[in-house]
């Protein structure tokens, strides 16, 4: 259910959770309005305060929470792609301290631009490029075996291992990104929470249905845009609100800029 949500465009999303959970929590206000009485309901009110109040503290930490953790998850990722995409820049720009180098910088740039053209178009959908991952290979392969005859090569090869381990450290990552997402008990604790949550304001008794109609509702829609969020930014590199392939876009201009 939740990677359908997350399949769906953007918009599409935001109304079928936000519309639906309003709804849902419109339609248990008028069931619970026709089970207990006003009257019953008004005299406890006093009492039902304290609970929600408590409720609504742990509903709230959680919520926080999952949706704080998801959102560093998504910056991370798109830190994670710009680090990346600098390695391979500097692997490129470094290559011309080698004979090698012509060799090196058509790997670097032909693994890159499959990553824009191949690999971001795959990871929308779950899955890797198998054509990126053998060119990634084959450059490490390349920066590997460089002839070195001097200290100052020596040096500027021990940069390039740094930054090629860097480069394959953060595809490891941010395909792993790309393959997990937010535990389905985590999932089913934060929508039965949502539900605890809003049925229980329907124990209190108003004066006015509509009034409590308005109220309740409110905090219902406030908590599906949350989980909406929470969906929409689940998994960094899928759905309308994803991280974009911008830092290899911009790679792909400095080796534009630096030459063959």
């Amino acid at each position: 259910m939740i990677e359908w949500l997350e399949s769906l465009p953007t918009f599409g999303s935001g109304v079928v959770i936000v519309g639906g959970f309003l709804l849902a929590t419109l339609a248990v206000g008028y069931v619970v309005g026709k089970i207990a009485p006003r009257d019953i309901r008004m005299e406890h009110n006093d009492l039902a305060g304290f609970i929600l109040a408590v409720i609504g503290v742990i509903y709230a930490v959680l919520l926080a929470f999952v949706t704080i953790g998801v959102w560093e998850r998504f910056q991370q990722a798109e830190s994670r792609s710009y680090e990346e995409a600098g390695s391979l820049a500097l692997v490129y720009r470094d290559a011309d301290s080698f004979p090698q180098r012509r060799e090196l910088r058509a790997a670097v740039r032909t693994y890159t631009e499959a990553v824009v053209a191949d690999e971001w178009s795959k990871m929308r959908r779950g899955q890797q490029s198998e054509v990126a991952d053998i060119q990634l290979e084959k450059v490490d392969r390349i920066v590997r075996g460089l002839r070195i005859t001097s200290q100052s090569e020596q040096d500027v090869h021990n940069q390039m291992l740094a930054a090629m381990n860097t480069a394959l450290s953060d595809r490891d990552v941010r395909l792993s990104e790309d393959a997990t997402g937010i535990n389905g008990i985590m999932w089913a604790v934060l929508i039965a929470g949502a539900v605890v949550t809003v049925g229980f304001t329907y124990l209190f008794g108003f004066r006015r249905n509509i009034m409590q109609q308005l109220m309740t509702g409110s905090l219902g829609l406030l908590i599906g845009l949350v989980l909406f969020l929470t969906v929409a930014l689940n998994y960094p590199y899928r759905g309308g609100i994803s991280v974009e392939p911008e830092a290899f876009h911009n790679a792909l201009k400095t080796f534009d800029s630096i030459g063959p």
